[in-house]
């Protein structure tokens, strides 16, 4: 669940307490500086026992809600440049911006990553995901995100590759409307899907993407699409991380949110976003997960209970010291190593590659 603002509530805390909800995830709307943001993580880790694990989206570029006095990351295309001139340094500092992301959210308590992009940046497409991505090519996204999560997989936050099968050749963007594609499950199979498929058994959970395969599955975008989510990724492909929803609120999906919830779970999601802050929308959320699981095979539903007990509690992080982090020489020295990358310039501007 997403809350409203930059304390938590006495509604949001009681939602937390009677429900059990998996997560908080936070967005720039919650946070403006170091202390206030440790001082919400310090409520919401106290309104409930088990605490929620802390969600956040740390892609890098324009997609980072942690500012200053953190890591000013690179956005991920900025990398496949790097890598055209020289790929031992791309990968060298991919590699330190993995684990510099992890550890700052590690010191601040903030378990789950929504990140990295396994989309591809396609030509003609919506920039929604244009400089998000690695590369315009699977081969290079591969070899780029494998080093990012080396660095990032030790710190011991959770990372989350999305959006499942692929939103990179979209051309309209899904936070407004639904993307349609044309293609078929083998070209799918021969580019979009290839990241994913080669990061299925590294990676603890996928995103998905709420876009419409109509050749695949006419009736249901990917999100509430069991030919996608269950017939290939948990059958065919042998998937056993968790399968998260983007935020339901977003344009592309239609009906009320508990509408949504329940296409979300018979679909096979294991995990649901809302992220509006919203506790009508929370509240609706909560009854369209236990709509469908009144519907829900119980094998199905126990299969999910325990994949999530599998994996969510190992990223219920106690907060570190990120004072000290930032004081930390060796921190300090990759950080400026990191940050010179955001400021260089190459022959071809990253915002203009798609065209």
């Amino acid at each position: 669940m997403g809350i409203e603002g930059l304390e938590l509530t006495s509604d949001e805390a009681a939602f937390l307490a009677a429900n059990h909800i998996a997560g908080v995830i936070l967005f720039s709307r919650n946070i403006v500086d170091m202390v206030q943001v440790q001082r919400l993580i310090g409520q919401i880790r106290g309104a409930a026992s088990p605490p929620p694990t802390l969600w956040i989206d740390q892609e890098g570029g324009r997609v980072q809600r942690l500012k200053m006095p953190f890591t000013n990351f690179p956005s991920p295309f900025q990398f496949s440049y790097l890598a055209q001139h020289d790929l031992p340094k791309a990968e060298r500092l991919l590699e330190m911006a993995g684990r510099l992301c992890g550890l700052e959210l590690a010191s601040l308590g903030i378990g789950v990553n929504c990140a990295p992009v396994l989309d591809l940046r396609e030509p003609g497409a919506d920039p929604v995901i244009g400089e998000r991505a690695f590369s315009d090519e699977p081969a290079q996204a591969i070899t780029l995100i494998e080093k990012w999560l080396d660095g990032f997989q030790p710190t011991g936050v959770m990372p989350i590759g999305k959006h499942f099968p692929g939103h990179g050749a979209a051309t309209s963007d899904s936070h407004k409307t639904l993307p349609v594609l044309d293609c078929t499950m083998k070209q799918l199979e021969t580019r979009e899907l290839l990241p994913f498929h080669h990061f299925r058994q590294r990676l603890p959970a996928f995103m998905t993407a709420h876009i419409s395969m109509r050749k695949i599955d006419p009736d249901n975008p990917a999100t509430c699409s069991q030919i996608l989510l269950i017939d290939l990724l948990r059958d065919k492909w042998n998937f056993k991380g968790l399968i998260v929803s983007d935020a339901l609120e977003m344009g592309a999906l239609s009906g009320t949110m508990e509408e949504r919830a329940y296409r979300t779970v018979i679909g096979g999601c294991d995990l649901l976003l809302s992220c509006t802050g919203a506790m009508e929308d929370n509240q609706q959320t909560l009854a369209g997960i236990i709509r469908a699981l009144e519907k829900l095979d119980p094998a199905r539903h126990q299969a999910t209970q325990k994949r999530i007990d599998r994996i969510l509690p190992d990223y219920r992080l106690t907060p570190g010291d990120p004072t000290r982090l930032l004081e930390d020489s060796d921190y300090f020295h990759d950080r400026n190593e990191v940050e010179r990358l955001t400021e260089e310039r190459f022959s071809i501007d990253p915002t203009e590659r798609a065209e």
